[in-house]
């Protein structure tokens, strides 16, 4: 059996190299489903099959708060929660809190800022790792007073240390203060993301572990599942502890102060109100994110490539097997057995699709740097894209699953074939058979079909990613540079010391050259940083059952709505006269006045966005646009309150500064500026709010791009199958066209004649493929934005470019078959 497998395959490479115009062909053509699919596979791999890099990591789950009738889907973790969960949560085994810490990090030359985490002790248990030089941070390390220790990640070891195995137990210079280096992790360890640089103990004070800090959520908590422990056991856990809480904290503030008892009445309404309890997801889940729906969607409608060369491929083979069947007649008649002839025929398949496949790789190489270059897999990323051992399996599993898929076709039609009867049509070699020249018209309505369908999704998703762009984000980000500064809390930790920072920064800034006004605000929109609060509005008291209003909070200079050019609709924007010792103002966006003052002005009248006792009520001075804050396809359901950075300065700032220069030519001024008001502090995250805006359509974008290159090649694909149909079906009939033109038929009769077999195929597969895209379509319906289902003007492009590659490919036979000599044409038959 091995020897007869070697001299098949010995015979089946003569015979392709015999023919290598076929060979190209079809190895090119399948190197390009393969390709197209080994690519998309490896998105996939990486974010949702492959493991993630800690141990057992199936066990790992992101926690998280909820306000559902807050419209707070996603929230982070109060310590106080953390507590409760890692105390009393059964189902887990073990768990850890932490969140993003900037440090600046002085050495010699410039200051250095630095991705830092700041997480209790247990995420190295959690997560299931150590140290690979040094330790990791323990237990001790988060008490007051030893919390000064940091954990390098690798590239940070290797590239801003040297590498230096002496670094261990030395003090470096962080935000001002002195911290010791206990360890290094292992190369191929990031958490929460690649960005993460570094991580220190998180030390809770006592206030913080007290129930009066439930609700400031500005942490998040993974969590390790006990074996056979799940999500819903561990929610439900979760749910009985909030309702615990309740109780005591009702019957403990029984007989106590007048504030205990406020503050419990409190917490209790608003659990009940907001529909607050904790949630659970596999970690996995939290980094993919919605991409798990697009990527599956991508990967079907990439498969349909694969099938479109597979059909390819077969009509070439069907077309080859005509020319062939004198070949194998003979091979039949001198004794070869069916079986023996139809292994041939898949030896000879599976060489071409193991070629196809060696090539597909080559061209998935290039389709995993262009996703990269897209926006997925880069080096910040969670996931790292690449080609793996999975990978090369999965393709090599394709290529052979490919080799029976368009081999089996010939095979089969030689199968119903008459070995004795294809001799003698072979030697007339004036026709084919019916079943035969069915089948490959069949495969050419396949092709047409897919390619219609992924034309039509491409160009739904084309024209849904243009109307997003189009719509407005609520300010202009036209010429408007972006640059962010964290204030190490040691150095700036009073709000006196802040607020003269930042005047003595955008006086310098507003200085420049170029610069037409500078202003600042915490959380710039499109950045990924967003502050949301609860808030109480006087005179509007919630009902009972009732949630509280929830919104956006942030904090902004006056010329913030300037520079941005968010306009002001009623009232003022803040002044120099809004000091720390003035009333405490704010503005709130148009969103929030037409929701609780619809048939009145909201300016002065009062809000209060945060802990009552600390700011008390805000006066509403102004009421501005309304800002998209993540995404440009956004429907904008939550409000915004604005608060001035000199009454309620923040650490984390961003500079928003609009310019009559390019935006790149202001980047080293605003660093000299910076460096002459404090040398040891540094500026990071320098991009135009245009830079920010586009990449926020990345996870748009990347499956547009990549599914319209698809539809190219699936439309390439099926006019090439198109004209191979037809010039063979005229290679057939050149006896019939020669008796028709000898007739008196004339040539644009022949013309007509050739040129409406195409057509039907073409009509065919058109009708069938807006079918299937309409079904598509439907089920991505959440993808789509500002168009419908059936968009006329997509399917009137799809079928115009269609209908002009179509007559294409059915001209260039029907000219040849036009021209036939009747003479030739006769002598040939």
């Amino acid at each position: 059996m091995l020897n007869h497998l070697l001299q098949d395959l010995r015979y089946g490479i003569r015979m392709l190299l015999a023919k290598p115009g076929f060979t190209l062909a079809a190895v090119l053509t399948l190197a390009l489903g393969i390709g197209a699919n080994t690519a998309v596979f490896s998105v996939i791999n990486a974010l949702l099959l492959k493991p993630l890099p800690y141990a057992d990591s199936e066990r790992l789950v992101d926690i998280y708060n909820t306000y559902p009738r807050n419209g707070v889907l996603n929230g982070g973790d109060s310590i106080p929660d953390y507590l409760d969960r890692r105390e009393q949560a059964s189902a887990l085994e073990d768990s850890a809190l932490y969140h993003a810490q900037s440090y600046n990090l002085s050495l010699q030359g410039a200051p250095q800022r630095l991705n830092g985490t700041l997480a209790t002790p247990s995420l190295f248990s959690t997560l299931g790792v150590s140290a690979t030089l040094g330790r990791a941070l323990v237990e001790d390390d988060a008490k007051a007073g030893n919390d000064h220790v940091a954990v390098l990640s690798f590239p940070l070891w290797k590239n801003g240390f040297g590498g230096d195995r002496g670094i261990i137990g030395r003090d470096v210079t962080m935000n001002g203060a002195n911290y010791r280096i206990v360890g290094v992790m292992p190369e191929n360890f990031f958490f929460p993301d690649r960005q993460a640089q570094l991580w220190t103990p998180f030390a809770f004070t006592e206030e913080q572990r007290s129930d009066k800090q439930r609700g400031w959520e500005f942490s998040n908590m993974v969590g390790r599942l006990k074996p056979g422990a799940t999500i819903a056991q561990l929610e439900a856990q979760m749910n009985a502890i909030i309702h615990r809480n309740i109780e005591r904290l009702s019957v403990s503030n029984e007989g106590t102060g007048d504030e205990s008892k406020t503050f419990a009445l409190a917490w209790k309404r608003f659990v009940e109100a907001a529909g607050f309890t904790g949630r659970a997801r596999s970690l996995r889940d939290a980094w993919v994110g919605d991409l798990r729906p697009t990527l599956w969607l991508l990967q079907v409608l990439v498969g349909c490539v694969l099938l479109i060369a597979c059909a390819n491929v077969a009509n070439l083979m069907l077309s080859r097997l005509s020319s062939r069947q004198k070949e194998l007649s003979v091979r039949s008649a001198l004794g070869a057995g069916g079986g023996r002839v139809a292994r041939q025929l898949l030896a000879e398949s599976l060489l071409l699709a193991i070629a196809g496949g060696g090539a597909g790789l080559v061209l998935a190489g290039l389709g995993v740097a262009l996703i990269r270059d897209l926006g997925l897999g880069d080096t910040t990323a969670s996931f790292t894209i690449g080609i793996d051992a999975s990978v090369l399996t999965f393709s090599f599993a394709l290529a052979v699953g490919t080799a029976f898929a368009f081999g089996l076709l010939p095979v089969l039609s030689l199968a119903r074939g008459r070995p004795f009867e294809a001799l003698k049509e072979g030697g007339r070699g004036n026709s084919a058979g019916i079943a035969s020249r069915a089948l490959r018209n069949a495969l050419v309505v396949v092709q047409i079909s897919m390619a219609v369908a992924l034309l039509v999704i491409s160009g739904l998703l084309l024209r849904s990613f243009v109307q997003i762009q189009q719509a407005s984000p609520g300010f202009s980000s036209e010429n408007v540079l972006s640059a962010s500064i964290d204030l190490a809390e040691d150095r700036y930790a009073d709000d006196a010391k802040k607020v003269q920072f930042y005047e003595q920064l955008l006086g310098a800034v507003r200085a420049l050259p170029g610069v037409t006004s500078a202003g600042l605000v915490n959380n710039m929109p499109f950045s990924g940083n967003n502050a949301q609060s609860s808030y109480a509005i006087e005179g509007h008291d919630a009902k009972n059952g009732e949630a509280m209003p929830h919104g956006f909070a942030q904090m902004v200079d006056e010329d913030f709505f300037k520079s941005l050019q968010v306009p002001i609709l009623q009232g003022r924007s803040f002044n120099n006269g809004d000091t720390r010792d003035a009333m405490k103002v704010a503005i709130v966006d148009e969103l929030l006045a037409k929701k609780y003052f619809p048939n009145e002005s909201p300016l002065g009248k009062r809000i209060n966005n945060r802990d009552p006792s600390k700011t008390g009520w805000l006066t509403i001075v102004g009421v501005a646009g309304v800002v998209k804050r993540e995404r440009l396809s956004e429907q904008t359901t939550k409000e915004t309150i604005y608060v001035y950075y000199k009454q309620f300065p923040e650490s984390h700032v961003t500079l928003a500064v609009k310019t009559t220069l390019a935006p790149s030519a202001l980047i080293a001024p605003l660093r000299d500026a910076l460096q002459r008001i404090d040398p040891e502090q540094p500026v990071f995250d320098i991009k135009t709010m245009s830079e920010r805006i586009a990449q926020s359509l990345d996870d748009r974008r990347t499956p547009m791009l990549l599914l319209m290159l698809f539809a190219g090649v699936a439309l390439a694909l099926s006019a090439i199958g198109i004209y191979g149909v037809l010039a063979f079906a005229v290679a057939l009939r050149t006896g019939e066209i020669g008796v028709r033109l000898s007739l008196g038929a004339q040539r644009r009769d022949i013309l007509r004649l050739i040129l409406g077999d195409g057509g039907r195929l073409t009509a065919l597969g058109l009708f069938l493929g807006l079918i299937g895209a309409v079904a598509i379509a439907s089920a991505m319906r959440a993808q789509l934005f500002g168009i419908g289902v059936v968009d006329p003007l997509t399917l009137a492009g799809v079928i115009a470019l269609l209908a002009v590659t179509a007559f294409v490919a059915c001209w260039l036979p029907a000219r040849r078959a036009s021209r036939v000599d009747p003479i030739e044409a006769l002598r040939h038959e």
